[in-house]
């Protein structure tokens, strides 16, 4: 399931939660991210976790106060840090170990 985000503080609420929220940084104008978001979206889903989309086009300020200046862009986020960072280039098996090192860690 895909959740927009529209507000700063809906993303500091999500940021702050005690799960791993994953929180996609795209525009309409992006190929790349369209195509891109699907192959994400699947991978997310079968881990179970909540994924977020920011449209950088319609909320530049959520992209700059995260220091997203190109799309795609995935980072996640564990009750207040960021704990992973994906800019420009989002490598899904690099995702897949990074994701399995933290859920080693917080589980």
């Amino acid at each position: 399931m895909i959740l927009l985000i529209k507000s700063i503080e809906d993303l500091n609420i999500i940021k702050d939660l005690a799960t791993l929220s994953f929180v996609y940084f795209k525009n309409d104008k992006c190929s790349v991210c369209d195509s891109l978001m699907p192959q994400i979206l699947r991978l997310i889903d079968s881990w179970n976790e909540k994924f977020y989309v920011v449209d950088c086009y319609e909320n530049p300020d959520i992209a700059a106060q995260n220091l997203v200046m190109t799309v795609p862009a995935l980072k996640v986020f564990y009750a207040g840090q960021e704990v992973i960072s994906m800019i420009r280039f989002v490598d899904l098996a690099k995702l897949q170990t990074e994701y399995e090192r933290i859920k080693n860690i917080i589980a």
